[in-house]
């Protein structure tokens, strides 16, 4: 079901981009990243697998699509050269400020902020590079002011979400609840800590989709429709003349 979302894809986008030695041809044409904020268990991982198989469908002439999700802390531990322990600080439930200080303090791990910082830079890079979908840790506020990228919040009924849960992790139903309460509270804090913005406020977003009315597919092609609408990927790319071999 996520077979579009695999560190291979990401190891080969980075090797392929990142490589300071390798420069943009010229007339490179418009490489939109889409951003996908989502509630715990209301599908965002697979609606972007979907999405990222939609658009290399759709848009062929326009160069592969990559997902970021969980991979991109081991990308932005690769990318600046962060011991990689450091990948344990790196998720979006955050820690008190009392605790990552004295953990700074005594060398454990760099301060939270910087490692936010670290993050927010490889997602504005990626998203800069563009044919990029990124899952999670606030892509859509730190990309806010790209003209390139689309912001999408996956959404759905607390009910739906711990039922979902209970399938997939094989939980009880109070278990996957609790799962699912912390896994919200933690992202609705990540963005709120770092960003001082509210994770379902609508405003911030091009589309939000209730996937409790909309299947997973339904909703990549709806993304993926407006995406390419928006940044004409429905026109053929052509290589310049100076390109062509």
């Amino acid at each position: 079901m996520l077979e579009n979302i695999s560190s291979d894809k990401c190891e080969t986008f980075i090797e392929r981009h990142f490589d300071p030695n390798i420069n943009a041809p010229p007339g490179h044409y418009l490489k939109p990243a889409i951003t996908i904020a989502r509630e715990e268990g209301a599908g965002g991982l697979t609606v972007a697998s979907s999405l990222a198989e939609y658009l290399q469908k759709n848009t062929a002439s326009h160069g592969e699509w990559t997902v970021f999700s969980h991979h991109l802390v081991a990308k932005v531990i690769e990318e600046h050269k962060l011991h990689k322990g450091m990948g344990d600080f790196m998720k979006e439930d955050h820690k008190g400020t009392l605790r990552d200080a004295f953990e700074e303090f005594i060398g454990l791990h760099p301060s939270t902020w910087t490692l936010v910082e670290k993050t927010n830079a490889t997602i504005l890079r990626l998203a800069q590079i563009g044919n990029v979908i990124l899952v999670g840790r606030g892509a859509n506020i730190v990309t806010s002011e790209l003209q390139t990228a689309f912001h999408v919040h996956i959404v759905g009924s607390l009910e739906n979400r711990i039922e979902r849960a209970q399938k997939v992790f094989n939980l009880d139903e109070k278990r996957a609840s609790e799962y699912i309460k912390k896994k919200d509270e933690a992202r609705k804090r990540y963005i709120k800590d770092n960003f001082s913005k509210n994770l379902n406020d609508p405003l911030l977003y091009h589309l939000v989709i209730n996937t409790d009315l909309i299947n997973y597919d339904e909703a990549a092609q709806i993304i993926g429709n407006a995406v390419i609408k928006r940044f004409k990927l429905d026109v053929p790319y052509k290589a310049p003349k100076s390109m062509a071999i």
